[in-house]
């Protein structure tokens, strides 16, 4: 047993240490995960730097990193040298997820590290840390394997631990549109009408693809188009109007879930999902839209889970790339 009211690891049995990171634009949110199962209050959440200089991007997820390591010895008792200390990440694409190398340009986030290696930028921090500080912590965290997926995909991995024997149909709403498709806990791709690696944001949609509608971006462009776009008005703030009443940002949002059910008609024929699980900050407003989504499904109109915060389930998708050998997402897309 370790010391501290930890979890019993066996006689010298090493600790499964995950260090999940979600990499979002605004906020680098991240847990600790011991054996799979997220650690109560090793929540952080800080800026992300995702508009700076790469270096102070990276030295924001090394700091990150050292701060949920040392939450373990806090919560655990004092680390061996035989622990498995893993750091995963969940970041936006474009990203080249296999080699680590950031291919961000034009959205306004981590663009300085434009085609570069984060794995190897991260690595070569932590080992300057070990360097200028020598310590169990620093030692572990300079050593450990470095994964990377995409956040969506991962929102959906962990998203399948919760249903493990249906098929499912992932999207997060937010800056774009992101979607993993999920049959017994694994990824799907290119298959029963899947797209490639379940990704929908790049798929023809009426005049355009699939991202240009449905993300904060395609809200505001409706709102344009209709006129009632006022300055420095952003979704929320359409949202909150028509909760409030108003009959166009109603009609906005009755639009809005037509659409997406009309866009996700042939991929629910096809792949039969038992369920769509939404998450994102635009699925907040579910309420305004969810009988206009179902009227487009019509008879094939499913349950729909929508979470108000899907954190944990991103963090739990994280751990999963660790199951991979080959180290990337794809490993866990079935064909």
């Amino acid at each position: 047993m370790r010391s501290g009211d930890g979890p019993d690891f066996g006689a010298g049995a090493p600790a499964e240490i995950t260090l999940a990171l979600d990499a979002g634009g605004t906020v680098l949110k991240g847990a600790l995960l011991v054996n799979g199962q997220v650690v109560p209050g090793s929540f952080m959440s800080r800026p992300s730097e995702s508009q700076g200089p790469a270096s102070g991007t990276i030295a924001g997820f090394a700091g990150a990193c050292l701060r949920l390591l040392r939450f373990y010895t806090f919560a655990y008792g004092p680390l061996h040298r035989n622990d498995e200390v893993r750091i995963g990440f969940a970041f936006p694409g474009p990203f080249d997820y296999e080699e680590g190398i950031a291919l961000l340009q034009g959205v306004g986030k981590y663009e300085a590290l434009y085609k570069m290696s984060v794995r190897d930028l991260l690595r070569a921090e932590l080992h300057q840390h070990s360097t200028n500080t020598p310590g169990i912590i620093t030692d572990l965290l300079a050593s450990a394997d470095i994964r990377f997926g995409n956040d969506a995909l991962m929102f959906g991995l962990g998203i399948g631990l919760r249903f493990p024997s249906e098929r499912l149909i992932c999207l997060t709403l937010g800056t774009g549109l992101g979607s993993a498709f999920v049959e017994n806990g694994q990824l799907v791709s290119a298959t029963d009408g899947v797209p490639l690696n379940g990704m929908l944001f790049a798929e023809p949609y009426r005049d355009s693809i699939v991202d240009d509608y449905f993300g904060r971006r395609g809200i505001l462009g409706m709102a344009s188009q209709r006129g009632i776009l006022a300055e420095n008005t952003d979704v929320a703030d359409l949202a909150e109007a028509a909760k409030l009443g108003d009959a166009e940002a109603l009609e906005l949002f009755h639009e809005y879930g037509r659409r997406l059910g009309e866009m996700l008609l042939p991929y629910v024929i096809a792949f039969k999902p038992d369920r769509i699980v939404l998450g994102g900050q635009i699925s907040n407003s579910f309420a305004l839209w969810e009988n206009d989504m179902q009227q487009s499904l019509g008879t094939f109109s499913l349950p729909v889970l929508q979470l108000q915060d899907g954190i944990a389930d991103v963090f739990k998708g994280i751990h999963k790339l660790f199951e991979d050998t080959d180290g990337h997402p794809s490993a866990s897309l079935h064909k």
